[in-house]
């Protein structure tokens, strides 16, 4: 049995190894706790179009339009897109009323906001022309923007940045602990991650909304459609040299999903995705690292390398060789147990400092509330892992979320603690 336990000694240097390997990633944290970049005021507000892909979306997308146009910018420089995407309500004529340009775009056979996004640019390239606007938003038809962004993601635009993901609050954060859930995901991103990497010059990642880009990145169309679309574009952006910056002043809100089945889908789907992207782009990231973009194109295949999967098979796999090798059950159990615990604080403490350095752009939260959402939030990151498993085995389809939420942003700012922040 001897070999038995050298090898569980080696797949527990393979774990120490890749802890190792990620172990800069403390340091964007820790940077991201104290600062991140701040752009100066444009000089130029540049011409954008805004691209929403939305199925059967009828109950929200008249306010997401409506957020574009109340933007304290000029008009004339935005153009609202929206792409029906084989819809059976009447998403098309809601968004049409509330100003925007739409497409009707119906293939079973093509049902991924990928495929949605692809549809629209190939429309906006023959009745436009891509050099048409200067730069791209994507959008979900959920999100509602406060009236500054615009201006405050053309600051960052204007001073030569290509690609730059925004600040994604959430409408009802004060909802259930699973849409809460999922609010102190995002914000844990940008806290934890993009802050950081936006000093250090590293990329952020796109996170399926809330991103700008220039034309220049989709002049042959728009090529990623995937499950999780955001992830393929991040790392081929990357992949060609361009930087992903984060403008941390600019805000929009998204609403979460409140029921229990519905995030399981999500997540299962963002699982199978996140696999996708790894194979998709995992060897084209790795070779950049042996180029001048190593730093960048390092930190991104670690995104997109599923390491939550890959640490949770070297466990499986280093308990069942004890067990075998003749080891304590109990007390392996016991380390087990004990690593779970250490895990499940750390995620409650984490989940408490994003709300409390982030409380002043949040809805208001009851103590009791905030508590129990902090204590419940490492069961989001379980759900991730045994999606990740599942996805492994699970064929998925894409299947649309639903959206209720119709809040205009003065409701939404009204709901924060301080609206002066």
């Amino acid at each position: 049995m001897e070999w038995l336990l050298k090898l569980r000694d080696a797949l527990g240097v393979i774990a120490q190894v890749m802890s190792v390997l990620t172990m800069y990633t403390m340091l964007i944290s820790v940077i991201g706790f104290f600062t991140t970049r701040k752009y100066p005021e444009a000089k130029k507000f540049h011409r954008y179009a805004v691209l929403v892909a939305a199925r059967n979306e009828e109950a929200v997308i008249a306010r997401m339009v409506e957020s574009v146009r109340n933007q304290a910018y000029p008009s004339g420089r935005l153009t609202v897109f929206v792409v029906a995407d084989n819809c059976t309500d009447a998403t098309a004529l809601a968004a049409r009323r509330a100003g925007a340009v739409v497409y009707e775009h119906q293939n079973e056979n093509e049902r991924t906001k990928g495929f949605a996004l692809r549809y629209l640019v190939k429309c906006i390239r023959r009745d436009y022309g891509i050099d048409a606007f200067e730069g791209y938003f994507i959008f979900d038809a959920d999100n509602v923007l406060k009236r500054d962004y615009m201006v405050r993601m053309n600051d960052a635009f204007d001073a030569g940045e290509k690609v730059v993901v925004s600040f994604r609050n959430s409408k009802n954060l004060n909802g259930s602990w699973i849409a809460a859930s999922y609010a102190l995901h995002w914000l844990r991103t940008c806290r934890t991650e993009h802050r950081g990497r936006s000093i250090l010059g590293l990329s952020a990642r796109v996170q399926g909304t809330g991103v700008l880009f220039a034309g220049e990145l989709i002049r042959d169309g728009w090529n990623y459609t995937s499950f999780t679309e955001d992830r393929a574009f991040s790392a081929d952006a990357v992949v060609k040299g361009y930087h992903i910056a984060y403008q941390d002043a600019a805000e929009f809100y998204d609403e979460q999903p409140e029921d229990m089945r519905v995030a399981l889908r999500q997540r299962l789907r963002w699982a199978k995705g996140h696999l996708q992207s790894f194979t998709e782009s995992g060897g084209k990231l790795l070779r950049g690292v042996f180029t001048k973009r190593a730093a960048i194109c390092y930190d991104m295949l670690w995104t997109v390398v599923p390491k939550g999967l890959f640490l949770f098979a070297l466990r499986v796999a280093r308990l069942a060789l004890g067990l075998f090798a003749g080891m304590n059950a109990g007390r392996l159990l016991l380390d087990y147990g004990k690593s779970f615990a250490t895990s499940w604080v750390g995620g409650v403490l984490l989940a408490a400092y994003v709300l409390v350095m982030e409380h002043r752009r949040l809805q208001r939260l009851p103590i009791g509330k905030a508590t129990l959402d902090c204590l419940l939030f490492p069961v989001f990151d379980l759900i991730g892992l045994l999606s990740s498993v599942a996805a492994l085995f699970v064929k998925v389809e894409w299947k649309p979320i639903p959206h209720r939420i119709d809040r205009s942003m003065e409701e939404m700012e009204n709901s924060v603690e301080d609206k002066s922040a």
